[in-house]
């Protein structure tokens, strides 16, 4: 596992893999489990009234840092995996754009 991190981290996981199994399922699944513990454990119901997804200004502190560290985390290892990539240039930009967009995205945290 520790294998597997590592080699994300430094860009060696094909891009593919690494924009849709990490960037997108296992970051989805980061969000919902944020999502869990901001309801179960820190007993935040104030998601009632819109989706968790669009206003994440209602989390924690606490929840707020993952959500930056991990974003940061994927955001490195995806881009690194598009500057190894050796295919089509259209994919490299597609990505270093939606990363991009994601980190300028990340403001909404604190300002949404």
């Amino acid at each position: 596992m520790e294998n597997l991190i590592r080699r994300f981290w430094v860009g060696k996981i094909s891009l593919w893999r690494s924009y849709w199994l990490i960037g997108e399922l296992l970051n989805a699944l980061f969000i919902l489990l944020i999502f869990n513990v901001e309801i179960y454990v820190f007993g935040n119901n104030k998601f009632t009234s819109s989706l968790p997804f669009l206003d994440f200004s209602n989390f924690s502190v606490i929840s707020k840092l993952l959500i930056i560290l991990w974003t940061s985390f994927i955001t490195v290892g995806i881009w690194r995996s598009a500057e190894n990539y050796r295919g089509s240039i259209i994919w490299i930009v597609a990505t270093f754009l939606f990363l991009s967009y994601r980190i300028f995205t990340l403001r909404l945290i604190f300002f949404g």
